[in-house]
C-alpha cells in the first residue's frame, strides 16, 4: 500500500525538516547547477515542493512560482515561509501531480519525490508537456550514507536491514528510452539535523522509526549520546548527502 504524503508529514516532522534546511547548502548547490537554464525562465512549477527548499529561492529569482505539494503540513509551512519572506509571487496548490490540471511553466522541477521519478512513473513522460524551457529533476545519488544511523537501528529494532535506493541511474535510463539526453551533475551538500537537547533527539528517532517505550528510550539516550555532535547547548546529527541533478531543455524529444 502506498502511503500518501500527508500521512507521513506531521507538523513536528516538518518543523525538524525546516530546521535542517535553514542550515543546509542544498538550495545553493542545486540552483548553481541549474544556472545555465534559469536565465531563460520567468516561471517555475515545483512538483512535490515540500516546505519550499527550492520553491522559495526560485521565487526570489523568477517572476512566478507554483508549488504543488500534497502534504497539508508541508503546504502550510511553505505558505508561512513565503509570507514571512514577503514573497507574493508563489502560489501553493495542495495536490498531487495528476490530481489537478497545471498550466505550462518555463521550468518544471521535481526534487526527491521518489514515486514520481522511478522508471515507470508517468511523470517522466508528462513533465515536458507543461515545460516551455526545461525540466529539472533531483535524486539521491550513489550509495546512500547511513541516514540517521538507520543501518544500525533497523536490524536492532525493526528486525530488517535498511535498504535505501540508488535511484539516479534508473531515472536517467528511463529518460534515454523516452528520447531525452539530459545533463547530469553530481553535487554534495550538508543536511545536518539540529536538536535543542538529547530528549528532543530521542523524540525524533522514535517518530521516524515508529517505536516507543522506556526500554527503547533508554537505548536511544545512550546510543545518540555517542553519535551526535555537541553544538552549544544542543546536539547535531551530521549528515552529508549526494544528489544527481538531471536536467534538459525541452525540444520535443520526450514523447
Amino acid at each position: 500500500m502506498i502511503r500518501r504524503a500527508g500521512e507521513f508529514w506531521t507538523e513536528r516532522k516538518v518543523a525538524w525538516y525546516r530546521r535542517a534546511l535553514e542550515r543546509s547548502d542544498y538550495a545553493e548547490k542545486i540552483l548553481e547547477v541549474l544556472a545555465p537554464l534559469l536565465p531563460e525562465c520567468e516561471s517555475a512549477l515545483d512538483v512535490g515542493a515540500g516546505c519550499g527548499a527550492l520553491a522559495l529561492p526560485l521565487a526570489e529569482r523568477l517572476r512566478q512560482v507554483t508549488a504543488l505539494e500534497p502534504a497539508p503540513a508541508m503546504a502550510k509551512a511553505l505558505r508561512e515561509r513565503a509570507q514571512a519572506g514577503g514573497l507574493k509571487n508563489i502560489e501553493v496548490i495542495e495536490a498531487e501531480w495528476g490530481d489537478v490540471p497545471v498550466a505550462p511553466h518555463d521550468l518544471v522541477l521535481c526534487a526527491h519525490v521518489g514515486e514520481l521519478l522511478h522508471a515507470d512513473a508517468p511523470f517522466l513522460r508528462e513533465a515536458s508537456s507543461v515545460a516551455r524551457c526545461g525540466v529539472a529533476l533531483v535524486r539521491d545519488a550513489g550509495q546512500e550514507r547511513d541516514k540517521f544511523f538507520f543501518r544500525e537501528l533497523y536490524p536492532l529494532w525493526l528486525g530488517r536491514p535498511y535498504v535505501p535506493g540508488c535511484d539516479d541511474e534508473e531515472t536517467v535510463e528511463r529518460l534515454a528510452r523516452l528520447g531525452a539526453t539530459p545533463t547530469v551533475t553530481f553535487v554534495s551538500y550538508r543536511s545536518d539535523q539540529p536538536f535543542d537537547d538529547l530528549e528532543e533527539a530521542c523524540d525524533f528517532w522514535e517518530e521516524y522509526l515508529g517505536l516507543g517505550g522506556e526500554p527503547f528510550r533508554q537505548f536511544l539516550r545512550a546510543f545518540l549520546s555517542e553519535r551526535l555532535v555537541p553544538e552549544g547547548q544542543g546536539w547535531v546529527a551530521p549528515y552529508a548527502k549526494h544528489a544527481a541533478v538531471i536536467w534538459w531543455r525541452v525540444d520535443g524529444q520526450v514523447k
